[in-house]
C-alpha cells in the first residue's frame, strides 16, 4: 500500500503537504477553541463562587446551568455531526444547502417541543435530579430552569450549523462556540447579577449566549458562500434519522460508563464519589484538548474520501490517524507515569484537600490513564465508522463496553475499592476498542491494526521509554516543586512526541523535506 506521506513522488508529496497543513491548522484551531472554552468554563465557576460562595443560590445556579448540558449531551452529543457531516460531504452544494435548512427547521422544532414538555414538568425534573432541595430552592430553580432550558434548541441549531461548517473544512468559529457562550455568562455574573433577585437576568443571559454562539456560525456560513435555498423535496431520509439515533445511542452508552462508575463509587463512603470524579476529570483533560480534537478534524476529511470512493486515501488517512493518536496518548501516559503525583498535587492541592486525598486521586489516575490510548483510538475509529455511514458499529461496541464493565466492576469493587472500579473502566474501554477493530475488518475490510502498524507502534514504545529515562532519574534524584515538575512534564512530553514521529520513516522523510534537509531520494 502506498504510504500517505510519500517523499519520493512529487505530486503525491505536494498533495500530502497541502492536506497535512490543512489538518494541522484545523487541529490548532479546534484545540485552541476547546482550550478557551474550558478556561472560560472554569472562570464561570469562579464567578459563581465569588458572587454566591457555598449557598443555596449557588446550588440553584449550578444545577440550572448543568442540567441542560447533561440533557443536551444525552439527547444530541456528537450524534448530529456524525449523521449530518457525511450527508453534507456526499451531497452537491445545492443539495447540502437545502438539507441544512431542513435539518435546521426540524432540530429547532423538535427540541423546542421538548423544552415545552420539560418546562411544564420542571418540578419533577428538580425532584428527580436534586431531591435534597427545600421548597424555596425548588421554587427558585423552577423559575430559572424554565428560562435556561431554552438553551437546548439553540444548542441543537448550533449543532446543525457546526456540522455544515466542519463539512466544508471551516473549524474556527465552531471551535469558539463554547468560549462565546461562557464569556457572555461571565460578563453577566460579574456586572449584572449581584444577588438572588437577579437570577432571571442570568437566565436571560444564558439564552443570549446560546443565540450569539448560533448567530456567529450563521454569519460564518454566509461569508463562506452558503446559499439560502428552500428545499423543494424531503431530504431527511429514514436512513439519516436512523443513523442519528444509532450514533446517539452509542454516545449515550459511552456517557453511561463514568456515570455508573461514579454511582458505584458513592457506595464506598464520603468523598469516594468526588475522588473518582476528580481522577476521571484529570484523565479527560488531554482527551478533550488533544485526542478528541484529532478525531473531529479528521472526520470531515474521511467522510469526503469515502463519499468520493477514494477508499485507499481514506484508509491510509485512518491508519495515520491511529498512529498519531497512539503517539500522543502514549506520551501522555508516560508523562503521568513519571510525574503523576506532582501533577495531581498541582491540580488539587488547593483549599481543604488533604495529602491523603491527593494520594488516592493520584493512584486512581495512574490506573485510569492506561486507558487513554484506547479512548483516543476509539474516538477516531468511531469517526471512521460514522464516515462510512455505519452508526450501528459504534453502538454495538458500546454495548460490549457496558456488558464488560458492569459485572467486572461489581466483582472488583469489593476486592479493591475505587481502584477496582477504575480497573474495570480501563478493561471496558480496551474491550470496546478491540470490538471496533474486529467489526471494522468484518464489515468494511478496514484492517488498521496490522503487523506493519504494530511494528511502528513498537518503535514508538521503545523510543518514548528511552526519552523518558533521564526524566525518571531527575524525578527520583532531585526534589522538584510541583510547578517545576509541570515544566519537566511538558518538556518530556514534547520530546517524546518528537521522538515518536521521527522514529517513523515516512514522517521523518516528510519533516526532512519540509526543512530542506534532503532534496532527492
Amino acid at each position: 500500500m502506498r504510504p500517505f506521506f510519500t517523499p519520493f513522488h512529487l505530486p503525491t508529496l505536494m498533495s500530502s503537504q497541502s492536506l497535512l497543513r490543512h489538518l494541522v491548522s484545523a487541529g490548532l484551531l479546534v484545540s485552541g477553541g476547546i482550550f478557551l472554552g474550558r478556561l472560560t468554563g472554569f472562570l464561570r465557576e469562579v464567578a459563581v463562587a465569588s458572587k454566591f460562595g457555598v449557598s443555596q443560590e449557588a446550588d440553584v445556579i449550578l444545577f440550572s446551568l448543568t442540567l441542560p448540558d447533561f440533557l443536551i449531551n444525552l439527547l444530541m452529543g456528537g450524534a448530529m455531526a456524525a449523521a449530518l457531516i457525511p450527508e453534507f460531504k456526499r451531497s452537491t452544494p445545492n443539495i447540502s444547502d437545502k438539507l441544512f435548512l431542513q435539518a435546521t427547521f426540524w432540530a429547532g422544532f423538535g427540541f423546542s417541543s421538548l423544552v415545552v414538555l420539560l418546562a411544564w414538568n420542571a418540578d419533577y425534573l428538580v425532584q428527580l435530579f436534586a431531591p435534597g432541595f427545600d421548597s424555596l430552592a425548588v421554587k427558585l430553580t423552577i423559575d430559572l430552569l424554565t428560562l435556561v432550558l431554552w438553551l437546548m434548541p439553540l444548542t441543537a441549531l448550533a449543532g446543525v450549523t457546526m456540522s455544515y461548517l466542519q463539512s466544508k473544512g471551516h473549524f474556527a468559529i465552531p471551535a469558539l462556540g463554547t468560549f462565546i457562550f461562557n464569556s457572555t455568562l461571565i460578563i453577566a455574573l460579574f456586572f449584572f447579577v449581584t444577588d438572588a433577585g437577579h437570577l432571571r437576568v442570568l437566565g436571560g443571559t444564558v439564552i443570549i449566549g446560546g443565540f450569539l454562539r448560533w448567530a456567529s456560525q450563521l454569519i460564518s456560513m454566509r461569508t463562506h458562500g452558503m446559499q439560502w435555498k428552500y428545499p423543494d423535496n424531503w431530504l431527511i431520509s429514514k436512513d439519516l434519522l436512523w443513523r442519528y439515533f444509532q450514533a446517539l445511542a452509542a454516545g449515550s452508552l459511552l456517557l453511561l460508563l463514568p456515570v455508573i462508575a461514579r454511582a458505584l463509587a458513592s457506595l464506598a463512603g464520603a468523598g469516594s464519589f468526588a475522588s473518582l470524579n476528580y481522577a476521571i476529570k484529570l484523565i479527560e483533560l488531554p482527551m478533550g484538548i488533544c485526542l478528541g480534537v484529532l478525531a473531529s478534524v479528521l472526520f470531515p476529511k474521511l467522510s469526503e474520501f469515502f463519499a468520493q470512493d477514494r477508499l485507499e486515501e481514506g484508509k491510509q488517512l485512518a491508519v495515520d490517524g491511529v498512529l498519531w493518536v497512539f503517539i500522543m496518548a502514549y506520551s501522555v501516559v508516560l508523562v503521568f507515569a513519571c510525574f503523576g503525583q506532582p501533577l495531581t498535587r498541582l491540580a488539587f492541592q488547593w483549599g481543604t484537600m488533604t495529602a491523603e486525598g491527593i494520594q488516592d486521586i493520584a493512584l486512581l489516575v495512574a490506573v485510569g490513564i492506561t486507558a487513554l490510548p484506547a479512548q483516543g483510538i476509539l474516538l477516531l475509529m468511531t469517526a471512521l465508522a460514522n464516515a462510512k455511514r455505519d452508526t450501528k458499529l459504534p453502538f454495538y461496541c458500546s454495548v460490549v463496553g457496558i456488558i464488560v464493565f458492569i459485572p467486572l466492576a461489581g466483582y472488583l469493587f469489593p476486592l479493591k475499592g475505587l481502584k477496582g472500579i477504575m480497573m474495570a473502566l480501563v478493561v471496558a474501554y480496551w474491550s470496546i476498542l478491540a470490538s471496533q477493530i474486529i467489526l471494522l475488518q468484518q464489515r468494511h475490510q478496514l484492517s488498521l491494526i496490522n503487523l506493519p502498524m504494530l511494528m511502528e507502534m513498537s518503535k514508538v514504545l521503545v523510543t518514548g521509554f528511552l526519552v523518558l529515562l533521564p526524566f525518571i532519574w531527575v524525578a527520583q534524584s532531585v526534589q522538584v516543586p510541583p510547578i517545576g515538575s509541570l515544566g519537566l512534564a511538558v518538556v518530556a512530553g514534547l520530546l517524546m512526541l518528537a521522538g515518536g514521529f521521527l522514529v517513523i520513516k515516512r514522517y521523518r522523510d516528510y519533516i526532512s523535506h519540509r526543512l530542506g534537509l534532503r532534496t532527492h531520494a
